[in-house]
């Protein structure tokens, strides 16, 4: 899956793009006009392609202890599609590696221990919606993809959050994003399918974004807390950290 989307990145490198411009930015709900002249500077070229290599830590289990998590990811912005590969280490001589993608309307998530014994794959309907829902929570990486992609919509709420639709192969999910009064985003909610023991699991899902840095022409956040929000209590289960991002190169 990351050669077809190197493929796709690479067939856009020739192709004339418009720069970033705010005409017709007043269709947007107002928080998010304001986030987007935060973030973006007009007569920019817009993301096609982005990649980014993050560090952090990881649980896998609310009881369990947090683990140091490395990760690379590539993703297309003119459709929606990634491709994410981790590794945590619990122990010296243990190693656990995922993969996780999303492509032309198909997710899958793939666990080996030590790179190359399976441990887990998840497919079908309901990890298709969580995949596509967790490139929708990781657009503020590429943010002028809010002016560009035509696959997404917004609907307002109210001065500090906005509800933002995605769709693609028949696919649909949502969620609310949440600004504060300088107008970075600051928070996503959503429901989104978990794997339990006993089954798939629809929860609360979402995660908070810190840290806003400049990376080329794009004020981005570089740190994310991920939570499950859970009837016997938050789980905190991810922390990313983005150590690099790089546009429009693949």
């Amino acid at each position: 899956m990351k050669k077809a989307i190197l493929k796709h990145a690479l067939s856009q490198l020739n192709k004339k793009t418009s720069t970033i411009s705010f005409r017709g930015i007043n269709k947007f709900p107002e928080p998010v006009q304001r986030y987007l002249r935060l973030v973006l500077t007009e007569g920019i070229v817009p993301t096609f392609y982005a990649e980014m290599h993050h560090g952090g830590e990881f649980k896998t289990d609310q009881n369990k202890p947090w683990f140091e998590i490395k990760g690379h990811c590539h993703y297309l912005v003119d459709k929606p599609a990634f491709y994410w590969k981790g590794k945590i280490k619990p122990l010296p001589i243990l190693s656990i590696s995922a993969k996780d993608y999303y492509y032309e309307g198909k997710g899958q998530v793939k666990i080996k221990l030590n790179s190359f014994i399976p441990i887990a794959k998840s497919s079908g309907n309901e990890v298709d919606q969580a995949s596509l829902l967790r490139f929708l929570s990781e657009l503020p990486m590429f943010p002028s993809v809010f002016l560009t992609a035509n696959y997404l919509k917004w609907e307002e709420i109210d001065s500090t959050s906005a509800r933002i639709f995605i769709e693609d192969k028949g696919i649909k999910v949502d969620g609310v994003f949440t600004f504060n009064e300088k107008g970075e985003i600051t928070r996503f909610e959503s429901v989104r399918a978990r794997i339990t023991k006993s089954g798939i699991s629809f929860d609360k899902w979402g995660g908070c974004y810190e840290e806003y840095k400049k990376f080329g022409n794009f004020l981005i956040p570089t740190y994310f807390l991920g939570v499950w929000y859970l009837p016997e209590g938050d789980f905190e289960y991810v922390k990313f950290k983005v150590n690099s991002i790089e546009f429009n190169n693949p």
